[in-house]
């Protein structure tokens, strides 16, 4: 006779069954969820071309900007009618849950799509909603608003109560003057001086004789043109106030890019302000029938003839745009702009560090050399050493100073000066002007150019413009040297005071970490000569002047690297001046 179960052994045995489900049953749910929702890689592509699809036709949506991840649900492309209102797996035939999230990302110059239903957006914010969050209504300093218009905000003061409101934009290096919340505009000037020219043969009394003007040429043409076409796009038509300095507005210009006005510079605080740089540089006003306004190098208001050459800086108004990074300081700006992947689509203004195979630390401990681009063509990229080589050249020393220099010529019944540009009377003397590659100045151009590997620098000839300067910076260009590598030109970009050449480890405007040699001299060369035995220099103040060629300055190096058909990779990097592109 079989024995039966006694009620305690089955209480037992469901209690052990019990156990076994509660540890297989989730496995197997989960395998029967996973079948359910896994989707095919041809019902994927599907899927991604329909979020491509959807992707292009709302472009405004997905800004090309690095490094952005957009997250779009499939319900958001059955709602578009990308997609039908029931989606099916093309393989197992299952429904696909409209919850499922499609990755969208923007890199290297295109889209990626992965489905990804831990999808995190890069959430963004346009830059005018960023400023706005320094506003308070108690401010006398920083970001305040306009009285008269409350759309308008604008900042006023010190560096240090003036502090994050810096941009990277294009290239450059921009600061924000103000803002208007109704129109949706940003109006930027540049935070360096871009070059240092004589900005008219004479004073403009009207809109005709400013807008054919040496400065207004090189801002509207020279300058814009040297933007990317993005930028140029985003660049509106702006008024700016070019009458004389008691009355800015009483002439007006309409203009892609123009000058700071008086009035703006006295609205963010004047001496000591944000704006002042402790260099020279023009503003758009006349004083009068013969002179020109511009701020000096201890910030205040001067006046001056127009065949100076002083620091110029752009001015722009954008429309609003998004911010992708940075905190808005002086070594981590607001961001907005794509990263080159190599020399080919590499912007005028980036940063690239290259490598330096001599001995001599002119680049540092690191042996990487910064560099600034100036321009492009079709199978190169010219480039200027954001720095100065650790030691300083005369250019020759065969030549005679000329007796006249910094005294009294009876001849003329004047006094002369070396940062005079006109003093000099009319006398001939044998000049030896840089236009032999066997000047003394050759000699540290070319040992720098040849510690740097022929991997990277394009060591064909090019054109450097060596011709004399008396007004119009297009005058350079009667004379010119073929050479792989030379000195800065002027009126090209980078030109002027952008380094900050000042001796003090105080820079003004800019990070003195980025800098080769900081402190190596408070001039340097550049390639252009005004008269005789005497070649011009930018000072530590901005200004271009002349002086003789037996003296030492400081020696800032232009090369070109390859690009075109030979174009170098970038690694990594930003192109900005704290985080350089990397070459491969």
């Amino acid at each position: 006779m079989k024995k039966a179960f006694t009620l305690a052994e089955l209480i037992g045995v469901i209690i052990i069954l019990g156990l076994i489900a509660i540890i297989a049953f989730p496995p197997i749910l989960n395998a029967i969820r996973e079948s359910e929702n896994k989707i095919s890689e041809a019902s994927k592509e599907i899927i991604y071309d329909a979020t491509s699809l959807y992707v292009s036709n709302n472009e405004s949506n997905f800004p090309k900007i690095n490094g952005n991840v957009f997250c779009v649900t499939l319900n958001s492309l059955v709602q578009g009618e990308y997609l039908p209102s029931k989606v099916y797996d093309a393989t197992s035939g299952n429904e696909i849950p409209l919850t499922n999230m499609v990755e969208v990302k923007y890199e290297q110059n295109r889209f990626s799509y992965n489905l990804n239903n831990e999808c995190v957006e890069f959430r963004q914010k346009n830059l005018i909603d960023i400023l706005l969050e320094q506003y308070n209504s108690d401010n006398t300093t920083g970001l305040v608003q306009d009285e008269t218009n409350r759309n308008i905000y604008y900042y006023t003061g010190t560096n240090e109560e003036v502090a994050n409101n810096f941009l990277w934009y294009g290239g450059h290096q921009w600061r924000v003057i103000e803002f208007d919340t109704n129109a949706n505009t940003i109006t930027l000037i540049s935070q360096q001086p871009l070059t240092a020219i004589f900005p008219a043969s004479s004073v403009w009394p009207t809109q005709g004789t400013y807008e054919s003007s040496y400065i207004n040429t090189w801002l509207n043409d020279y300058f814009y043109n040297s933007l990317d076409s993005s930028i140029q796009h985003s660049i509106l038509d702006n008024t700016f106030n070019i009458g004389i300095y008691t009355d800015v507005d009483e002439i007006t210009t309409i203009q892609k890019v123009g000058l700071l006005d008086e009035g703006q510079y006295n609205r963010a605080g004047g001496f000591d302000s944000y704006l002042d740089i402790k260099d020279h540089f023009w503003l758009g006003n006349r004083n009068s029938s013969i002179t020109l306004r511009y701020v000096a190098g201890d910030g205040s208001l001067d006046f001056n003839d127009p065949l100076y050459a002083y620091g110029v800086r752009a001015v722009i108004k954008i429309s609003d745009i998004t911010i992708t990074g940075g905190d808005g300081t002086l070594s981590s700006n607001y961001k907005t702009s794509d990263k080159a992947t190599s020399t080919n689509d590499v912007q005028v203004g980036e940063y690239i560090n290259v490598p330096y195979n001599g001995a001599d630390n002119a680049c540092g401990d690191d042996n990487l050399c910064t560099f600034r681009v100036v321009s492009k063509d079709n199978d190169s990229v010219k480039v200027i050493l954001n720095g100065l080589l650790p030691s300083t050249s005369s250019i020759d020393s065969s030549g005679v100073v000329e007796p006249e220099i910094n005294s009294y010529d009876s001849t003329n019944n004047n006094y002369f000066n070396l940062i005079v540009p006109h003093g000099l009377n009319n006398k001939e003397y044998t000049y030896k002007k840089l236009v032999s590659k066997n000047s003394i100045i050759y000699t540290p151009l070319n040992i720098f150019a040849n510690n740097i590997s022929s991997n990277y620098r394009y060591t064909g000839n090019k054109t450097f413009y060596i011709g004399i300067y008396t007004g119009n910076y297009n005058e350079i260009q009667s004379e010119t040297l073929q050479s792989s590598v030379g000195l800065p030109t002027i009126g090209e970009m980078f030109s002027g005071n952008d380094i900050d050449v000042s001796t003090s480890k105080l820079k003004t405007f800019v990070d003195i970490s980025t800098i080769e040699n900081p402190i190596a001299y408070y001039s340097y060369w550049m390639m252009n000569y005004y008269h005789e035995m005497h070649n011009y220099v930018v000072d530590e103040q901005g200004t271009l002047n002349y002086v003789a060629n037996v003296f030492n300055n400081g020696v800032r190096p232009v090369i070109y690297l390859k690009s075109g058909p030979s174009a170098l990779t970038f690694t990594g990097g930003e192109g900005t001046a704290e985080s350089p592109y990397e070459l491969q």
